[in-house]
């Protein structure tokens, strides 16, 4: 909901704009109506008080953004363009149609795109940077504080992955680990989890350490696992580090945005005219 917020605001902010309408809060010169304030509160189910409060954040970083001098080029917008249709599997065409349908024009759209493109790197380079990297005894002390949000987390897992187009050879490479058996190849994999297939974290999760998962036909060839270590003997740090160092910058990142917007906020010139 958060992601289509933006967009959501901009398009009923648009669609208002060419009403004649009272002036109901001015933020660093740029005005805030009545109107506006009630077709958010109305259309994105908004209390009157949070409808303001999105619209005046909405000035505040188009204002700072502005005086940054943040830029984002016609390539760059394209490629926006073109990354989005891919991903929704359409072209640009079928894109313009769509919104096209819904009221809005082409050209709205670009217009909103751009100022999300440069409400990105507006945060990537004014507000991350105000972010230093953890050191490992204060995320130690995160994970000490949220212990048991990291109970099910996934663990690091260190194995060793033996291939092979022939099942006989694999299995004489699996009956005898040391030796070196013509067309099997092994890797050694350190991997999360979470980046596993739901099938295969549980095939390894049922398999003991120090031994080998079952032949696994991929319909490529075959392959099975030596799982040399789930990450159950390490201690509970050590075992879900990445997963908290995860957590930590992520509720870094939203303090810090939030942080700056109050900056912005006691900083600026807000007047209430009307409400």
């Amino acid at each position: 909901m958060k992601k289509l917020l933006p967009i959501l605001l901009f398009s009923i902010i648009s669609s208002q704009a060419q009403v004649l309408d009272a002036v109901a809060i001015d933020v660093e010169g740029e005005a805030i109506t009545t109107l506006e304030i009630q077709a958010v509160q109305q259309k994105m189910s908004m209390t009157k008080q949070a409808a303001v409060e999105a619209l005046i954040k909405d000035r505040l970083e188009k204002s700072a953004i502005k005086k940054a001098g943040i830029h984002i080029s016609r390539e760059a917008i394209q490629a926006k363009v073109n990354a989005i249709a891919s991903s929704k599997g359409m072209t640009q065409a079928q894109m313009q149609g769509i919104l096209t349908q819904k009221g809005l024009t082409w050209e709205s759209y670009i217009e909103q795109l751009t100022t999300e493109m440069k409400k990105e790197r507006f945060f990537q380079e004014v507000i991350l940077s105000t972010i230093e990297k953890p050191s490992k005894s204060e995320l130690e002390t995160f994970y000490n504080t949220h212990r048991s949000d990291f109970a099910n987390a996934p663990k690091q897992m260190s194995l060793v992955a033996y291939k092979s187009n022939i099942v006989e050879s694999l299995q004489e490479a699996i009956n005898n680990p040391t030796k070196p058996v013509f067309g099997v190849t092994k890797e050694n994999i350190l991997a999360s989890s979470s980046e596993m297939s739901p099938a295969l974290a549980n095939l390894i999760n049922g398999t003991k350490e120090k031994t080998f998962t079952k032949t696994i036909n991929t319909g490529n060839g075959y392959i099975a696992y030596f799982v040399k270590s789930k990450g159950n003997s390490q201690n509970g740090f050590v075992a879900v580090q990445n997963a908290v160092a995860a957590r930590w910058i992520q509720e870094q990142r939203v303090q810090a945005a939030q942080d700056f917007l109050n900056k912005l906020k006691s900083n600026a010139n807000i007047r209430v005219i009307r409400l």
